[in-house]
């Protein structure tokens, strides 16, 4: 390992020796004390390497013996430096352009919020600039946990705040609280939250308008907050001129009804997935006034099966704008699954009831449940339907508008 950094540092030079013979050239170098070394016999001749120290008398030996020497590569910190050497002003200019490029990716340069739906955006963002995150602020300036912390207490409709920086963007990511419905204290109806058929009616205040066995929409009203006075068998010649009049109460009971939900799922019997191997290459670019200048390139492209990512960044910087162009390809493998008939209609049933359970919920108590298989024997999907009966309490209280002239 040493040896092998003594000759890099000193520099390295792989020739090419032609003619007959070429061991003798060998070990007359050899005897001059000329170092060769990784001697490799080809058809065009034998490849060797040598250090610079030595090359102009191996050269001198070829040129006394009429052999042809050839230099195919130069390798080491000598070459390295002339080559510096000759583009000294490109590097530094260079180097100075990724400092400051460097030094510029260090400020947040735009803001992005996530999440929001009743809270204006600009009232987000105003609250972050005014604990430090705003355009053109530095990194280093601020506490991305303090910020998160103090946007909490002066914004109290929001629950949750998290903020993360990816390299010149801040995106603040919220979540708004979820107040609960305010209970209704005035009139009001008790209406249907859903259809079915009704099973129980309890009335604890207001009038019913539903009886056993009737079938109702969402939106029928159940229990009426709008009372009739009951006319009084005892007076019936005195109360028959007397104009009736209605009363508003807050209606209040329990409607049980049977309700049905379905869901479906299906299968098929032969699946391909793509999956990711956890291989991966990628190339970053940078352009700067139209020219390109590869900063990284990619290991390898030839996957059979890859997903392709491009991202791009803009800086606009007082030089003009850049572009950093990252790309990066993920190998993909694939994968057949083959199911039989069982297996496919167990993984069918599955997905049919997992559906049912997102409308129905999981609260609710099932008293029938029916199967229905919708494929057809050659089919190569099998598609199941599920069927479910319940019973569940579908009153939900709505208020009754009353306007201020009494109607």
């Amino acid at each position: 390992m040493s040896n092998r950094f003594l000759n890099q540092l000193a520099g390295i030079i792989k020739v090419n020796l032609r003619g007959e013979r070429p061991e003798r050239i060998i070990n007359l170098a050899l005897s001059r004390g000329i170092h060769i070394w990784d001697i490799k016999k080809t058809d065009d001749g034998m490849h060797m390497k040598v250090k610079i120290s030595g090359f102009e008398a191996l050269e001198n030996i070829c040129e006394e013996n009429n052999y042809s020497l050839e230099i195919v590569k130069k390798e080491g910190v000598p070459f390295l430096k002339g080559i510096l050497t000759r583009r000294l002003g490109f590097w530094v200019g260079a180097v100075i352009f990724i400092a400051a490029l460097y030094f510029m990716a260090s400020f947040i340069w735009f803001i992005d919020v996530s999440g929001n739906q009743k809270v204006d955006k600009s009232r987000i963002i105003m609250t972050a600039a005014r604990y430090g995150i705003y355009p053109g602020a530095p990194r280093w300036t601020f506490s991305r946990s303090e910020v998160e912390g103090a946007m909490l207490r002066d914004l109290s409709e929001l629950a949750y705040v998290k903020i993360d920086i990816q390299g010149v963007k801040a995106t603040i990511e919220v979540v708004e609280k979820i107040f609960p419905r305010e209970e209704i204290s005035g009139p009001c109806h008790i209406v249907a939250a859903k259809e079915g058929v009704v099973e129980e009616v309890l009335v604890l205040a207001g009038e019913a308008q539903v009886e056993v066995g009737k079938a109702v929409s969402k939106g029928d009203i159940l229990i009426s907050g709008v009372v009739y006075p009951q006319k009084n068998p005892f007076m019936e010649g005195v109360e028959e001129e007397l104009e009736e009049k209605p009363s508003l109460v807050r209606a209040r009971g329990r409607v049980k009804a049977r309700v049905w939900y379905q869901g479906y799922g299906e299968c098929r019997l032969r699946t391909e997935k793509m999956l990711l191997s956890g291989k991966e290459s990628s190339e970053i670019k940078l352009e700067i006034g139209g020219k390109t200048i590869p900063l990284k390139k990619a290991k390898t492209k030839d996957y059979d099966f890859s997903i392709c990512e491009i991202k791009q960044k803009e800086i606009k910087t007082p030089m003009g704008s850049v572009r950093v162009y990252k790309t990066r390809w993920r190998e993909q493998l694939k994968k057949i699954t083959q199911y039989s008939e069982e297996e496919a209609l167990s993984i069918a049933q599955e997905k049919a009831m997992k559906s049912l359970l997102k409308k129905m919920g999981n609260d609710k108590k099932i008293v029938d449940q029916k199967k229905r298989l919708l494929s057809s024997p050659s089919d190569s999907i099998i598609r199941v339907q599920l069927s479910v009966e319940t019973i569940e309490d579908i009153a939900r209280a709505e208020p009754i508008n009353v306007s201020p002239n009494g109607n």
